[in-house]
């Protein structure tokens, strides 16, 4: 499919901000119930993965400033997809407020 093709459909999915990140495809944003994803290497089938952030302004904030190497800045919960699931390691216990916020 093509980019701008893919973007619109996925834009009618739901997701928003999308944009491309070198080495991780295109990304965007989707709100969930308690999260909002950061979505990575997207394509009209499915996702490789997403980092579970506390808020859409988190999120945006992350896609904005990450440039693909590592994991995305800021106050990410989980990570969720390939190869396997795990939480943020910048976290004590889950919480917001600890290493991962300064």
């Amino acid at each position: 499919m093509e980019k701008e093709r893919l973007i619109n459909y996925l834009k009618s999915e739901g997701y928003s901000e999308i944009k491309e990140i070198p080495g991780r495809g295109i990304c965007g944003l989707r709100d969930f119930i308690f999260t909002t994803g950061l979505v990575i290497d997207m394509d009209e089938n499915q996702y490789y993965g997403r980092y579970c952030y506390p808020s859409h302004k988190d999120a945006l904030k992350a896609l904005d400033e990450w440039n693909g190497e590592g994991d995305p800045p800021g106050p990410w919960i989980k990570y969720k997809g390939a190869p396997y699931e795990r939480s943020n390691p910048l976290m004590e216990n889950g919480c917001l407020n600890c290493k991962a916020n300064g």
